[in-house]
């Protein structure tokens, strides 16, 4: 007899609907189950499938949760279905009920996958067995589930492991196991390769013998330390000479880590060695770079800033401190570019427009103040910065060109003048023949007509008046620096001195009249030409002293440096002597004092003045080598001041001396004279004036002639025009002095540009007459020349 085991019937706590298929052929049975079911709780959805064909329509169409089959149905089996089922691959809950079933069926059936049998008399066990059959399909499931997940968690580790494992063989920077005895337990292929040993020979070794020895203390000192105290040492700067070809240093950056098993002490260490050698040469170039570009920043000749687009200074280099004489970068931050430093502030709203819309500004000129009050001529170039993170701002690099536009002004000023005085130049020496015959055949007629003085009168007022030309022809000469000079050692003390009496005389008694002299050095000049500049510049300054005033002149000495020619590239270095003339008069403006020096250039009224005054100064101060400074404002009066050259050596001479001219009766002579001249009128004036003082005279137009008229004739002096067709003066010379040795030679010239061509003839002991002259002048010179002692 079978024991039976009561077991009470739990039906889920989740009251869920179980769909279930029935396949049973009996209705009777198939309420029998539901019936059972019921009463025990359970929710059933059911469908009932009486023969094969619908249990595969049934079975196709929906998922069931359990079936329940019959163990004989017409034409199959319950186990048939089964069949069909896990043929299936469907692990669905299988209920058999039948009415008898044996011990061995029903072990057949269990080794068949059926999960209970279920005996048409014992339906009461079916709520039982179904909700066990239930239950073991959950569990299966979420077994399955975890092993799946077990599974799918193991590949996953796995595949981490062989990642790690490829990355730790392959990472290109160096990893080494170390234990705690100091053995290498395993390194990377990374590290192995950078000392060209396989990764096998490494293990096991100690560190000491795979470290080169430079570093090898060091090294060992690092992985005590990691394991002594379990904290890690980070980013550990080395550098190790390679053991192999090329030999060359490389520099490592270090770390060492703790590896514990557990909260405990470390266990190994790992040591991780990145190649910064590359990183550090490019470093190194880096800083380099910077170093230069710093040292050209700072060394640069043009200052060099940047500012705000608001004018504040962000930094800046010390030629432009220089340029504005700051002292220091404190003194520079305190001010604004824009209200400050800008002499115009509309110049830098205009350049900051012009930055914004082009993003650069190249050339633009500005005038600048500087700290200690001064005004600097300045060409900018500006550039918009915009960096990430940073206000926008503005490179501005600075040039001072103060100098430069000085330079260019008086370069236009002297280019003015030069051509000014070319021309001047040219018409005065024409003019010089047509005066030079006018103002000598003046004199002939008026010597040949004493006895009719009405006649007389009238060549008189004719000399006169070619006097007054030929005072505007030598005028126009020494502006235009063409005049024949006398140059010799001249105190200036001497020839202000000397002219005094006669200032104090011209200028007036409502003017006072002021020397005061200091000791100055001689300067090579010709005395004549430098009273001609001072009597110009005093009554130039009488003229502008209408109501009268003081007019003061000084002379000194001054040593001129390098730092002050740079502002007048036409000046040298060294010391000069100074002759001031200084006046209270009206003084005058800019337009004004850019032209005084031009011929005919005059702020008198008609008829009050030839213009031609301070012209002449200009040229005979450039004659001699030296140059003028005019500082004069309106309302201020005006200083003009002289500078000449001081000589190395050479004692002075006061002003030039006055010769009396000789009596017409001491002129005379009965020598033979060679005059060659190419202007027939001064020609014929000259022969007629040394004829009427009983000289024999021979005429030539050019020196092939008078070399000519020389083959049957000695002269006793030569007249000799320096310029002149086929064979000029100097070359006529050499040929005569060849011919008749110690023959005396008169060149005549209308300006000292001739006398270049003279070099050489100096030994001669030719003298010089200066067109245009009088018959009594050439009388004079020649019988000076003649009386002259061997």
């Amino acid at each position: 007899m079978k024991t039976q085991i009561a077991e009470e019937v739990r039906p889920p706590a989740a009251t869920a609907v179980i769909r279930l298929l029935v396949v049973e052929d009996c209705l009777q049975d198939v309420e029998l189950v539901l019936f059972e079911l019921k009463e025990a709780g359970f929710r059933v959805e059911h469908t009932v499938a009486k023969n094969q064909k619908e249990f595969r329509l049934a079975y196709q169409k929906q998922k069931f949760d359990a079936v329940l089959a019959d163990f004989r149905l017409p034409g199959w089996t319950g186990l048939d279905v089964l069949k069909e089922i896990r043929t299936a691959g469907d692990d669905v809950p299988f209920l058999l009920i039948t009415g008898t079933l044996g011990e061995e069926a029903a072990v057949e059936c269990i080794k068949q996958g059926v999960n209970d049998y279920i005996l048409k008399d014992r339906m009461s066990r079916l709520p039982v067995a179904l909700q066990r059959a239930l239950q073991e399909r959950a569990l299966r499931q979420v077994s399955e589930q975890a092993q799946a997940a077990l599974a799918e968690s193991e590949a996953r580790v796995r595949r981490q492991f062989a990642e790690l494992d490829l990355l730790y063989r392959t990472a290109p920077i160096g990893i080494a196991i170390v234990d705690r005895d100091l053995r290498c337990v395993r390194v990377n292929e990374a590290l192995a390769a950078n000392c060209q040993r396989p990764t096998a020979d490494f293990a096991g070794k100690l560190l000491e013998q795979v470290v080169p020895i430079e570093v090898a203390e060091r090294a060992a000192a690092l992985h005590r330390s990691v394991l002594a105290t379990g904290e890690p040492v980070l980013n550990v700067e080395a550098r190790v000479n390679r053991s192999y070809e090329p030999f060359e240093p490389r520099d490592y950056l270090v770390s060492v880590y703790p590896l514990a098993l557990s909260e405990g002490s470390a266990v190994a260490t790992c040591m991780v060695m990145v190649d910064i050698t590359e990183i550090k040469r490019i470093e190194g170039e880096l800083r380099r770079s910077e170093a230069r570009n710093r040292d050209l920043v700072q060394h640069s000749l043009y200052g060099i800033c940047r500012a705000g687009l608001d004018g504040t200074f962000l930094d800046a280099n010390p030629a432009l401190l220089r340029i504005l004489a700051m002292d220091s970068w404190d003194e520079l931050r305190a001010l604004n570019l824009a209200r400050d430093v800008f002499r115009f502030p509309e110049q830098f709203v205009k350049l900051m427009a012009s930055c914004r819309e082009n993003s650069h500004t190249v050339s633009a000129e500005a005038e600048w103040r500087r700290r200690d009050g001064g005004i600097v001529a300045m060409r900018l170039h500006l550039r918009r910065v915009a960096l990430p993170g940073e206000p926008e701002s503005v490179e501005i690099i600075a040039e001072d060109v103060t100098e430069l536009r000085a330079t260019e002004r008086q370069l236009r000023q002297a280019q003015k003048f030069e051509a000014i005085g070319q021309l001047a130049g040219g018409i005065a020496h024409d003019f010089n023949n047509v005066v030079g015959a006018i103002l000598g055949w003046a004199e002939l007629g008026y010597e040949q007509n004493r006895a009719n003085p009405q006649v007389a009168e009238r060549f008189s007022r004719i000399r006169e008046q070619a006097d007054r030309a030929a005072g505007l022809t030598r005028e126009l000469l020494a502006f235009a620096r063409r005049q024949v000079l006398q140059p010799r050692a001249v105190d200036l003390n001497a020839v202000t001195s000397g002219l005094m009496s006669f200032l104090d005389r011209v200028i007036g008694k409502d003017i006072e009249l002021k020397m005061i002299t200091a000791a100055v050095d001689p300067v090579k000049a010709d005395p004549t030409q430098i009273e001609q500049v001072l009597m110009n510049l005093c009554l130039n300054a009488r003229d502008a002293m209408p109501g009268g005033g003081r007019l003061l002149i000084e002379t000194e000495m001054v040593e001129l440096d390098e730092s002050y020619c740079r502002f007048y590239p036409a000046v040298s270095p060294g010391r000069y002597a100074v002759l001031s003339v200084s006046d209270t008069g009206i003084g005058m403006d800019a337009d004004t004092r850019e032209r005084i020096f031009e011929p005919f250039f005059t702020t008198k009224g008609n008829g009050k003045g030839t213009g031609m005054g301070l012209a002449t100064v200009y040229g005979i101060v450039k004659q001699h080598g030296g140059f003028i400074h005019v500082y004069s404002e309106p309302g201020q009066g005006s200083l003009f001041r002289i500078y000449i050259a001081a000589m190395d050596g050479g004692s002075a001479e006061g002003s030039a001396s006055k010769v009396s001219a000789p009596a017409h009766q001491d002129m005379r002579g009965f020598e033979t004279i060679l005059i060659a001249e190419d202007h027939e009128s001064i020609r014929e004036m000259a022969r007629q004036s040394l004829v009427s003082l009983g000289y024999r005279v021979l005429c030539a137009a050019d020196g092939e002639e008078a070399l000519a008229l020389c083959k049957k004739e000695v002269p006793a002096l030569a007249v000799l025009d320096v310029v002149m067709p086929k064979l000029g003066g100097p070359a006529t010379a050499s040929k005569l002095i060849e011919r008749f040795s110690g023959l005396p030679i008169l060149f005549t010239s209308g300006y000292s540009q001739d006398s270049e061509n003279l070099a050489g003839t100096a030994t001669l002991g030719a003298r010089y007459l200066q067109k245009p002259y009088s018959p009594s002048t050439l009388g004079r010179i020649i019988r000076e020349i003649l009386d002259r002692p061997a």
